[in-house]
């Protein structure tokens, strides 16, 4: 029966070291070969005893008639939560990884690609990231270019750096100098404000009571913002670039043909779309999802290691690792991280530019 107390400090320490031995070996741990590898200080018979109260907590199991034990989920977890280190790239890895992307132009479609590529490489498991998307998409700028006497250009900057354009007849003649003064107008009361804010503002420019405060021209490219942003609406998530498939199936949970073909179909990239936890994940954070804790088939042997990268005023993408629960999760979550914030400040700094331009 399996209870819920916290183990003690040495059998903490053993779950601890069966773990990380798991993880590296792929093999189950026996008492034995745990007191020779890690030289301990106490007997075989010590490290049965408090392997045997690990597995009454349930947070190791024995596979099959197999004299070693393996972690379980639930032994993932309190090792992730309780007693995992947090690990930092070295200097040269984190050189090597900063180089690939800095090679790379700033687009949204490559850098994910480039992401999921560098940590499936790096990882040798299953990467997937998704290119930035906005729940509720918003004005970032707008400006206005005079083309002709009767014709201007309208550029509307979108919250995720997509830019729509319109050329807008014009109603009475202008010139540049009022072009930009009304485009910094309406910046002042628009921009980086959602699409709710431009219907306002569009509602009260075409208020009769306010017609003599506003001109043709301010209620059209008001008008127009709010159609090029409707336009934008809500666009559905697309499924994720999937990178690594081929390394994690060497893996050798994967060696039976019923595993290899579960963990096939798992992969496939509209599948993971609908098994990523839709919990929202803070910025900053990385969600570690282990084993059955997931509640969807055929998920329950995998892990996923997800994070959220993305400029927090603007938009965001979700970037991740997938693999056997024998996952090395402290590697894994620092790779996570440390392209998480590659990509967020090359997004960021990329909509900086674009904005200054």
């Amino acid at each position: 029966m399996v209870r819920n107390m916290a183990p003690t400090k040495r059998a903490a320490g053993i779950l601890s070291l069966i773990v990380e031995d798991y993880v590296e070996s792929a093999q189950p741990i026996g008492s034995k070969a745990l007191v020779d590898r890690h030289d301990l200080n106490y007997s075989s018979a010590t490290v049965r005893s408090e392997m045997a109260a690990l597995e009454n907590e349930g947070l190791i199991t024995h596979p099959h008639t197999s004299a070693g034990r393996i972690p379980s989920s639930a032994g993932y977890r309190y090792y992730v939560g309780t007693l995992m280190g947090e690990n930092r790239l070295s200097s040269q890895e984190q050189l090597t990884i900063l180089h690939q992307f800095h090679q790379s132009a700033p687009d949204l479609n490559r850098l994910a690609a480039l992401a999921a590529s560098v940590l499936a490489h790096a990882l040798q498991n299953v990467a997937i990231a998704t290119t930035p998307h906005m729940d509720t998409v918003s004005l970032k700028q707008l400006q206005l270019v005079q083309l002709t006497e009767e014709q201007v250009l309208l550029v509307v900057v979108t919250g995720d750096a997509s830019i729509r354009q319109k050329v807008l007849e014009l109603p009475d003649i202008v010139d540049q100098e009022y072009l930009t003064y009304l485009a910094r107008k309406l910046n002042e009361r628009c921009a980086g404000q959602p699409l709710s804010a431009v219907l306002k503002e569009r509602n009260y420019v075409h208020n009769p009571e306010n017609k003599s405060l506003v001109t043709n021209l301010e209620r059209t490219v008001i008008s127009t913002v709010y159609e090029l942003l409707s336009g934008e609406g809500l666009s559905p998530l697309t499924p994720p670039v999937v990178e690594g498939v081929r390394e994690m199936l060497r893996q050798p949970e994967y060696g039976g043909s019923d595993q290899f073909l579960d963990a096939l179909e798992a992969m496939e990239a509209t599948r993971l779309q609908q098994a990523i936890p839709s919990v929202s994940l803070e910025d900053g954070n990385v969600m570690i999802v282990i084993g059955d804790e997931s509640q969807n088939d055929p998920y329950g042997g995998m892990s996923f290691v997800l994070s959220r990268y993305g400029p927090s005023d603007a938009t965001s993408g979700l970037l991740g690792v997938i693999g056997p629960t024998r996952l090395d999760y402290a590697e894994t979550v620092a790779h996570v991280r440390y392209v998480r914030d590659i990509l967020t400040n090359l997004l960021s700094d990329s909509y900086t530019e674009m904005l200054n331009a």
